[in-house]
């Protein structure tokens, strides 16, 4: 795997890689991951013969700039991030595929740019980013950890007023930037099936209790919207993403025939 770069219209830079040839595919990671989970479950092997791969650490992950702004995580910024690595990776039109958060950022492109020609979105719901029981635990998350990064920033946190646990947590570093990004999803708009310009395969595990309940709201209305429910029978969130060999026989065949229509 060879890193490239781009750069975005604010002056972040995105890391993504390139491999095989053929129609171009963009895939995006879900929270807490980064590119590499592509290639480590076997997706780009499996898709390189036959597509022109195209992975991306979404800004704040991997090999990609990390801000601590909840300014920095703005929805219009991350579909302009995807847009830069498409022009730098030649791709005037891409499939796009997306696990969980990657599925939330790639659906508000897929509403609003031509560009995108067929999208796969797996194990998340319809309506807000940030929702029900996971809107909660943002704003619990928020509730906790900004006080502590406030006191940090003026050089006022004493960090042996946090428990040993919530210790442990503000020494991996990465709290002021999982509270940046995840406070703004707090601010995206709704995304509804018939916002979608392109062919979309909303791709759900019976298990997956969130967005199984989402699916079950929706399905009725789906008929006269670019969106194709498929529910997995026993897939848990995790195992959307995992479980491979139940997984991509779907993608693969719903992104072929959505390039052929």
């Amino acid at each position: 795997m060879e890193t490239a770069y781009t750069t975005s219209p604010d002056g972040t830079r995105i890391a993504y890689d390139v491999t095989g040839t053929g129609p171009a595919l963009m895939l995006l990671h879900g929270g807490m991951q980064t590119r590499r989970v592509w290639h480590e479950l076997g997706y780009v092997d499996r898709l390189r013969a036959r597509f022109r791969v195209v992975t991306v650490d979404l800004r704040g992950n991997g090999e990609s700039d990390a801000a601590v702004r909840e300014d920095a995580y703005r929805i219009d910024r991350l579909c302009e991030d995807l847009l830069a690595v498409a022009d730098a990776a030649g791709a005037s039109r891409f499939a796009m595929w997306g696990f969980s958060y990657g599925a939330n950022v790639g659906r508000y492109l897929a509403a609003r740019s031509d560009r995108v020609e067929a999208m796969a979105m797996l194990g998340i719901p319809f309506g807000p980013a940030a929702s029900g029981r996971f809107r909660q635990m943002i704003l619990d998350l928020k509730s906790k950890w900004v006080p502590v990064i406030d006191a940090d920033r003026a050089g006022a946190l004493d960090v042996s007023t946090l428990t040993e646990a919530d210790r442990a947590i503000w020494q991996r570093g990465t709290v002021p930037l999982n509270i940046a990004w995840l406070g703004a999803m707090l601010d995206w708009p709704s995304v509804e099936p018939d916002d979608l310009r392109c062919r979309t395969l909303w791709l759900v595990g019976s298990a997956n209790e969130n967005a199984i309940e989402s699916a079950r709201a929706y399905e009725h209305r789906l008929a006269r919207t670019p969106v194709t429910l498929t529910i997995v029978p026993g897939l848990t969130h995790e195992e959307e993403l995992t479980r491979i060999d139940d997984v991509l026989p779907r993608l693969e065949q719903f992104t072929a025939n959505a390039k052929t229509l």
